[in-house]
């Protein structure tokens, strides 16, 4: 549930704030860039992500794409490999993005990493972007049409605002409050009606708004429980029974998104 945060300000309020993602990102490693050929199960949510971003892009190449958020993130990689992408990252955490820059360096893709105030961003970014992108972001606002509607100003004319959040009422949310329960609080419980009705309070009209994947309980973060004897057992347990899930899709078994069990919604908005 890794996401881009912002200190408060008179008409959003963000529920975590830098000083724990400067804490987060400090201690973090890189991310392994994503691998189509690898059909493990543990990179069964990169695969998944990959088969939608076929379906929305298509054959595309070569467009601009603004990771919102973007500490330490390998999607800014992902795009550049596989769309032949221009690809930028906005972040507020300073120790995110150095992390970013060093990532995007050691793989050689050329990007341009912004630290800048989502809410108060450089002017010439505005309008900028075929492709603006978020994965956690919007549900650590209180305000959530305010904070989609300031995502949406970096698109340009005809393109388009993905966004993902975690499905926080759903059994992911109840395992995250008795795991750790200050980072279930950062979180706004957004609903699937309730994100779109934010959409529809910020007149940004939307193509599909939905449940991603089956289920996936690893997103769960152990955060003060790492330290437990217990947690690795958490995390084995959590990580075996979602691939249970996934190896009967494998063999055709179709398990219906759904509000319980679904650990994220996805929305895309296409600008006039």
């Amino acid at each position: 549930m890794e996401s881009y945060k912002r200190s408060q300000k008179m008409t959003q309020i963000d529920k975590a704030g830098t000083p724990y993602w400067d804490d987060n990102w400090s201690t973090v490693d890189f991310p392994k860039p994503f691998d189509h050929t690898n059909q493990s199960l543990d990179n069964h949510y990169n695969l998944e992500l990959h088969k939608y971003f076929q379906k929305v892009l298509g054959n595309k190449k070569g467009f601009s794409v603004l990771e919102i958020g973007c500490a330490n993130s390998t999607w800014p990689v992902y795009f550049h490999q596989y769309f032949d992408a221009e690809v930028y990252g906005l972040d507020y955490s300073e120790v995110g993005c150095e992390k970013s820059r060093a990532l995007l360096e050691h793989h050689k893709i050329p990007c341009e990493i912004y630290c800048a105030d989502l809410f108060s961003p450089p002017s010439e970014l505005l309008g900028k972007f075929d492709l603006v992108v978020s994965f956690g972001v919007v549900e650590h606002f209180e305000n959530t049409a305010d904070c989609l509607k300031s995502c949406a100003a970096f698109v340009k004319p005809g393109g388009h605002l993905l966004t993902l959040i975690p499905n926080i009422p759903s059994v992911v949310g109840f395992i995250q409050k008795l795991v750790d329960r200050e980072i279930y609080d950062i979180h706004m419980p957004l609903t699937k009606k309730k994100l779109i009705n934010a959409h529809s309070q910020a007149h940004l009209p939307l193509k599909e708004c939905d449940y991603f994947m089956s289920i996936n309980l690893s997103i769960v973060n152990s955060g003060s429980f790492s330290n437990h004897p217990l947690n690795k057992y958490l995390r084995h347990g959590l990580s075996a029974s979602s691939k249970i899930f996934w190896i009967l899709e494998r063999y055709g078994l179709k398990i219906p998104k759904n509000w319980l069990t679904s650990p994220y919604l996805i929305a895309l908005h296409q600008a006039p």
